[in-house]
This record gives C-alpha cells, structure tokens and sequence, in this order.
C-alpha cells in the first residue's frame, strides 16, 4: 500500500477511507495506482489510529470488519527486539531447509534482524513480517558463579 488517507465524499458528508495501493489490473501505465476504500475489504489492516478516529458511522459489514481487524492491529503488543535476546513463537515455524523451532536468539546487524539457533551462533534465518507474529521474549536466568 502507498498510502492510507481520510476522504470526505460531499455528496455524503462522510469521512471515509481510500487507499492508494498496486497497479491497476486494467491499466497499461503503471502510474495509475489502484483506489478502492473500506468497503471493499482490503487485506491492509495497518490504518493509523488517527484516521481511523475522524471516519463516520457505518454499517458496511465490509468496513466494519476492516475496522476491528485494524483495532486488533493497534492493541496487538510489540516488543523491540535487541540483539541477543530469546524469543519463542506460539507455533513453531518450518524453515525451506526442513528445520523446525520454536525458540530462537535474535541477531541485529543495523536495521536487519535475522534468527540464530543458539546464543552464539550465527544468523541462519530471517522471518518476514516477524513483528506482526506472535512471540514472547524467554526471560534470561542469571547464572551465579561462586569463586573460591
């Protein structure tokens, strides 16, 4: 989606959203961006919270639906994944080399992250859209050594 913006149609006096996503299917110029609104059920369920409080009432089942799947976005918890820290998915995850895991270390390099098998070894997977999956960070166990 390029974009999501609060349109008020005049003939209505309504606030409804309009998006500005891919290329349309019928179109042979690829700077004709494809428009369609909340009643048509979009799959982009991201609308910022600001936005979504300036639309009317409505009762489109369409957008009303649109609208709670946004909401359940916004109060979806985000954790910030640091670098070295535990995280467990709720379902394990298949990797295309056949492994299977649940719990992963996490390994930043800058702005990408990627998943690590064991605390020290190296980044083996990525995940697309990590943030939006559920997972839980595994709190780290202090280990208290004794010296004699």
């Amino acid at each position: 989606m390029n974009g999501i913006i609060a349109m008020e149609s005049r003939m209505q006096r309504k606030l409804h959203v309009r998006f500005g996503g891919g290329n349309r299917a019928d179109s042979r110029s690829s700077t004709t961006p494809t428009q369609l609104d909340e009643t048509a059920g979009p799959n982009e369920a991201e609308c910022p919270e600001r936005i979504l409080a300036l639309l009317s009432p409505t009762q489109n089942h369409s957008a009303l639906q649109w609208r709670r799947r946004c909401i359940r976005n916004l109060a979806r918890p985000t954790a910030k994944l640091e670098d070295g820290m535990r995280i467990r998915f709720a379902s394990p995850i298949k990797f295309t080399d056949g492994y299977e895991g649940q719990e992963f270390f996490v390994r930043k390099r800058g702005r990408k992250t990627a998943l690590a098998i064991s605390e020290h070894g190296s980044a083996r997977y990525r995940v697309t859209n990590m943030a939006r999956m559920a997972f839980s960070v595994v709190p780290q166990t202090k280990v208290h050594r004794t010296v004699f």
